[in-house]
């Protein structure tokens, strides 16, 4: 097991290449109060890896953990001090905290599914922000380390897990059917920008969740981040966000429409519909007529419904046990693929008015 500590204050270490090592713990401890910075550090047959912040309540910083040969399984973070793993608003090559089989080789298309699985801050108890999850091609740019993936090769992180600490949590996880289990703190956010992604937050007020958006680098487009699950531990004081990839997409002229689960939503509760223009109107409307309720599929009450409302605006409905919210920005007969669908799991009690696009559940 190797070992590496890097002590400073505002310092930035260009970055290091460690290679051989089965096991790595390093130690970024910021011996002041301003910032202490990593760039990169590149590993070869590393299964397991420790990142710990430490020093007197400054900002420790891992731009990258560049991995050569798929080996590496666990990441685990840990300190007290203010922790940046991963780079919002670059490419998905640059931004990503933890990629790995960065030197694949292929003379066809291949798609090699990542060794990574967890990246685990339970233990961390200062402020943490992660990025991780983003799928990589060579059209992403280069890593951090100035290496380019071949042109052949598609790295996708499908399942990976990220675990947040007791302080405060921003993470996002574009990995598909992704899953993030948040800490108690307040004000946690969270990203999501796979299909099929889930999202737990713990007890803490002020939470929120943004779906179908990825700061990576990687465009969502409409349909791209269907299936996500968010379950919130403060329904009452908590946000979620709609954003692009959680549009209907194509899957709007098929029988079964894509769309956003929300478990144990609770009045007060807030849903933004109103980024991206998926609906600015501050129409809400009523949708639990004959029509839509006594429907015979759900794709029947969600366009029954859209086509009740006639017009722009938030129609909510109950079906067989769950609540529906539908958000368009357009008189429509039928759900369009810019529309949005929220489904509160197992809630029929709750109405809502609307202002704008964002929608307010009331008990």
């Amino acid at each position: 097991m190797g070992h590496l500590i890097l002590q400073g204050d505002s310092t930035t270490f260009p970055g290091f290449s460690l290679l051989g090592e089965n096991s790595l713990a390093i130690t970024l401890d910021d011996t002041g109060t301003d910032f202490f910075v990593l760039n990169f550090i590149v590993l070869s047959g590393t299964t397991s890896v420790s990142v710990a912040g430490t020093g007197a309540g400054g900002d420790a910083g891992l731009g990258q953990i560049a991995e050569l040969n798929n080996t590496l399984t666990t990441v685990t973070l840990s300190g007290s001090v203010v922790m940046d793993l991963g780079s919002p608003f670059v490419s998905s090559n640059a931004g990503d905290f933890v990629v790995t089989d960065i030197a694949a080789t292929a003379t066809s298309p291949t798609k090699i599914a990542s060794s990574l699985t967890l990246i685990n801050a339970s233990a961390t108890t200062g402020e943490v922000e992660i990025l991780a999850g983003a799928t990589n091609t060579s059209s992403d740019g280069d890593f951090d380390n100035g290496a380019s993936l071949n042109a052949d090769v598609t790295i996708t992180y499908t399942g990976l897990t990220i675990k947040g600490g007791s302080g405060l949590n921003l993470i996002e996880n574009d990995a598909t059917n992704g899953i993030v289990t948040d800490g108690n703190s307040t004000s946690d956010h969270i990203n999501l920008g796979g299909a099929g992604a889930k999202a737990t937050l713990g007890t803490g007020t002020g939470d929120s969740v943004s779906v179908g958006i990825s700061t990576l680098g990687t465009p969502e487009a409409a349909g791209d981040c269907l299936g996500d699950t968010v379950t919130f531990g403060a329904p009452a004081t908590a946000m979620l966000f709609i954003r692009t990839g959680a549009e209907a997409g194509s899957t709007a002229n098929t029988t079964s429409i894509g769309l956003t689960k929300v478990v144990d939503a609770a009045g007060g509760m807030e849903i933004d519909f109103s980024n991206f223009s998926i609906s600015s109107s501050s129409n809400i409307f009523d949708a639990n007529i004959t029509a839509v309720t006594g429907a015979k599929t759900l794709t029947a009450a969600e366009n029954a419904a859209v086509d009740a409302m006639a017009g722009a605006g938030v129609a909510f409905f109950n079906y067989k046990g769950s609540e529906y919210l539908i958000a368009t920005n357009a008189t429509e007969t039928a759900v369009s693929s810019g529309d949005a669908i929220v489904k509160l799991v197992g809630v029929v009690d709750l109405t809502a008015t609307n202002a704008s696009g964002v929608v307010t559940l009331h008990a």
